[in-house]
């Protein structure tokens, strides 16, 4: 399994069960169009299922694939994630994609779907002329020219698709002066999750809660970066988060340790620019306007904030907007970066987020924050989990 344990170095949760050998071999082949795909592998438990195949191609140096799950009837799987993990991967090389159902649990088998592509450029012919300033404000989704399509049909094995170990919690905590209860923890060989409830009387919702889970013996797993942080349902004052699993270690206890939190106050759930003055209402703590250019297909943005400690570049602001008739428009471009008009001693701490409201021209309009400030504690708050 050396090679299958080099292509889960994305995970540190996938990396420990290929070391205890929770894989399930599979060995599925087709060829199309001088195409041939080999599925090799299977992690599956009740909630993800991480597939493991290579590609080959006479004449390709690279090649990729998108890759998609449904039932096996084709019918769509529900709430899920989904997509490959890999790009421009050379031919031969293993590669993998992952599914992990947000509802319910991973049927018996599903259907793998794979459409491959070459994203290898041309560089002899000239490319063809794009409008960057065009394509900024009305991206233009490009129907890729697969070069083969497969369909492979997954079947299960139960001793793999292993039952949670779940742990009631209910423990109400006070995160700066608001109340947030962990329900419970769901521990999965290929990750963790934590189900937490932000009470509806608090002055502030959450908006995502930096934690870490550690073992008797001080062994950590932190909050997954390669994938989903968190995800919430609609209406729900439960938000799900994911973190490294602690499936393969027989701790005697775990606790979960909470080191910060991100807020949205109520009375922030919109506020106010003014794209020619340039005066704002409440902006999300470190945030700033930089600038607004009025141009033939609408205003484009720049704000400018500090970095955080977890990331280069995290959301400021949501998707959707309001004019001043409340009719709602979405952004669907963005933009990170230091190459916007920061000072350069800024360039270490903060980054510009540049923005397009496409075919919008009024003068003011109403955003919305994706936070609204960031606490982080000063002693970490500890909650008993086993």
């Amino acid at each position: 399994l050396r090679e299958l344990a080099e292509a889960v170095t994305f995970s540190r949760s996938l990396t420990d069960a290929v070391k205890n050998e929770y894989v399930q071999p599979i060995s599925l082949t087709q060829a199309q169009n001088g195409i041939t795909a080999s599925v090799e592998y299977l992690i599956v438990d009740q909630k993800q299922v991480n597939v493991f195949f290579r590609l080959n191609g006479e004449g390709y140096e690279t090649l990729d694939a998108e890759a998609d799950f449904t039932h096996v009837d084709e019918e769509r799987l529900g709430s899920c994630t989904f997509g490959a993990n890999d790009s421009h991967v050379p031919v031969g090389q293993l590669q993998s994609a992952t599914v992990e159902l947000l509802e319910g649990d991973v049927p018996g088998e599903m259907l793998f779907h794979l459409d491959v592509l070459c994203r290898d450029r041309d560089y002899s012919a000239p490319p063809e002329p794009i409008d960057e300033e065009a394509e900024f404000f009305h991206p233009q989704h490009r129907e890729p020219d697969y070069l083969a399509n497969f369909t492979f049909q997954l079947e299960f094995d139960p001793s793999f698709t292993a039952k949670a170990k779940v742990y009631p919690v209910n423990e109400t905590v006070e995160i700066e002066g608001k109340q947030v209860t962990i329900q419970q923890v769901e521990v999965y060989p290929t990750h963790l999750r934590v189900l937490v409830e932000d009470h509806p009387e608090n002055t502030a919702k959450l908006q995502r809660l930096f934690f870490y889970i550690e073992t008797d013996w001080g062994m950590k797993f932190e909050t997954e970066s390669n994938g989903t942080v968190s995800f919430r349902f609609d209406g729900s004052n439960v938000t799900t988060y994911r973190a490294d699993s602690t499936y393969f270690y027989k701790a005697n206890r775990l606790r979960l340790v909470i080191t910060g939190a991100e807020w949205l106050n109520k009375d922030m759930e919109t506020t106010y620019v003014n794209l020619v003055t340039g005066e704002t209402g409440p902006l999300p703590e470190g945030v700033s306007f930089v600038a607004a250019e009025k141009k033939e297909a609408g205003w484009l943005v720049t704000f400018k904030a500090k970095e955080r400690r977890d990331a280069y570049s995290h959301q400021l602001f949501l998707m959707e907007y309001l004019d001043a008739q409340g009719a709602e428009h979405t952004i669907w471009s963005w933009s990170h970066g230091i190459q916007y008009p920061l000072p350069e001693e800024e360039w270490e701490t903060h980054f510009g987020l540049e923005f397009p409201l496409a075919d919008y021209y009024e003068d003011e309009v109403w955003l919305k924050p994706a936070y609204s400030h960031l606490w982080e504690a000063e002693n970490e708050i500890i909650v008993t989990i086993q």
